[in-house]
């Protein structure tokens, strides 16, 4: 990865921080964008990469985003897809799905759905041709299996994993990569009281930052990687065979 150019969102704490310390100790060049300036530019201080404000749920910004991305650092050659929220906030009760207000439902399909997708819409005819690249998108294990707490944290995610697996299909012969990484419990700031209170089994981000390295470089099109806990190793999940039960 020497040398290379990655692009990070969500990059200025979690997930995307973690991955952004172990790509930098790597000797990557950084591009990181957040809606959180401050910890964003920190962050870009900290590692020696550049930080551009982007609100990722917003398609004009993530055009401007990408256009200095590649007159700063150039192309990217990996791109992680991270930034995401729940439902409610962190400090918050969950509430229930006929109670949740069409604000709250639209800020979270537009940050964890529509992230991703506008993102890819800006950076595909930059990197589609691009040999070597990838761009691995956060999903979770809750995109594979129901949240009750949260249903549309949990539809977003199974989104995300139905966008990765049909982009990457369309893309047979390109060399560039799409795939996602799906983990369980992860201790960020966005785990809600109610998670945490109930003992719920959080990971360090700096493991899963380690899989998230290991897909951008080795990880196939498409691929689907599951990380559940700290004592688990990551794995591959399939799509599942529609004409499994067809005789």
């Amino acid at each position: 990865m020497q040398g290379k150019v990655a692009l990070i969102t969500g990059a200025a704490s979690g997930i995307g921080a973690a991955v952004a310390h172990q790509l930098a100790a790597r000797g990557v060049k950084l591009v990181l964008l957040d809606i959180d300036a401050s910890g964003g530019e920190a962050l870009a201080n900290s590692v020696g990469g550049t930080f551009i404000r982007c609100d990722v749920s917003d398609s004009a910004a993530w055009s401007e985003a990408v256009r200095s991305c590649i007159g700063s650092a150039g192309v990217p050659d990996y791109v992680h897809l991270n930034a995401g929220v729940m439902s409610v906030g962190a400090g918050e009760g969950f509430m229930r799905l006929e109670d949740l207000p069409v604000a709250n439902y639209q800020r979270i399909v537009s940050v964890n759905f529509g992230g991703v997708v506008f993102g890819m819409q800006a950076l595909l005819p930059h990197m589609r041709a691009r040999h070597g690249a990838a761009i691995t998108v956060t999903a979770s294990m809750v995109g594979l299996v129901p949240l009750a707490v949260d249903p549309l944290y949990s539809a977003t995610k199974h989104a995300l994993i139905g966008l990765v697996r049909s982009v990457a299909a369309g893309m047979e012969n390109a060399p560039l990569r799409v795939n996602a990484i799906c983990p369980g419990g992860v201790d960020t700031a966005i785990v809600p009281v109610a998670l945490r209170a109930a003992g719920m089994d959080l990971m360090p981000v700096g493991l899963l930052a380690t899989d998230v390295l290991d897909l951008m470089e080795h990880g196939a099109s498409g691929e689907v990687r599951v990380r559940l806990g700290i004592d688990n190793p990551a794995f591959a999940i399939a799509a599942p065979r529609l004409d499994a039960g067809v005789s």
